[in-house]
């Protein structure tokens, strides 16, 4: 790799699951310093982009060089041992480094009442911030995240993304695998379509599957508003004037997902607007 301001590279890559081709030809070039996000639907290989990158799957077709020492990575869900508190893993996966640094990540996201209690009693959300933790208190060159905003709530999800901000400002280079391209652009350089097995640029994206319209949600009460809010945290979210109502602002495919998370929480209407 000639230009030393390159912090990975992979070229022609090829990458097939029991004869199903995942991977055809991808190319994909990230700098230092930079963040990019990967959008794309489930299944697409979004993951498989971050294993080739961490070195968690070695047989591939293509070209991949690197010139970073070292990385952090979130990849599918995150695994604890159950049997130990939050701490207990904290303790277990890193240094007193680290640990200090995971600590202070737990604080800001509101664990500290539970790091405690037993992994095993903890939601997805709980779980899903741990990781985050952990994963940050690393340090490292470059930090791969797959679907990061998984069941945590919007002001956690807000954090994460100054905490991605705040590493692009060190020169630390990121990728953000997800299949929401809904608060992409607030941590992101560049984006890109996971599609048919390639890289689409924002000029070649099929913009028919990434298009966001606007959503009016309506809610029985108060308390009822709140706590969508707290589980949409991967959406971006404004205010609304009418009562009880919320704007979600999402592509057309998430729709199901949007009323899915809320089916048992009096969601009155979804309205686009």
């Amino acid at each position: 790799m000639t230009n030393s301001n390159i912090a990975i590279k992979l070229q022609n890559i090829h990458q097939s699951y029991y004869e199903k081709d995942v991977l055809v030809g991808l190319d994909l070039q990230l700098e230092k310093g930079q963040t990019i996000g990967i959008v794309g639907k489930n299944g697409a290989g979004k993951s498989t982009i971050l294993k080739i990158i961490a070195g968690y799957i070695s047989k591939f077709d293509g070209i991949y060089v690197q010139n970073i020492k070292t990385f952090s990575a979130l990849i599918e869900n995150p695994i604890f041992i159950d049997g130990l508190s939050g701490l207990e893993n904290i303790k277990y996966i890193l240094n007193k480094k680290e640990y200090d640094i995971a600590i202070s990540f737990a604080q800001q996201f509101g664990l500290l009442d539970y790091i405690d209690k037993s992994v095993r009693k903890y939601s997805m959300g709980m779980k899903q911030k741990l990781a985050i933790a952990i994963v940050f208190s690393r340090d490292a060159e470059l930090y791969l995240l797959d679907e990061p905003f998984n069941s945590i709530d919007y002001e956690t999800a807000t954090k994460l993304i100054d905490i991605i901000n705040s590493k692009r400002m060190l020169g630390v280079s990121t990728i953000v695998v997800t299949h929401n391209m809904s608060r992409i652009e607030e941590y992101c350089d560049n984006i890109f379509q996971l599609k048919d097995g390639i890289l689409k640029t924002k000029e070649t994206m099929d913009h028919s599957e990434i298009q966001h319209k606007k959503y009016l949600l309506k809610f029985a009460s108060v308390e009822a508003l709140e706590f969508a809010k707290s589980i949409l945290s991967e959406f971006a979210i404004f205010e609304s004037e009418i009562s009880n109502c919320i704007i979600v602002k999402s592509t057309v495919d998430n729709v199901g997902t949007i009323l899915k998370k809320l089916a048992d929480h009096s969601l009155i209407g979804l309205t686009e607007i």
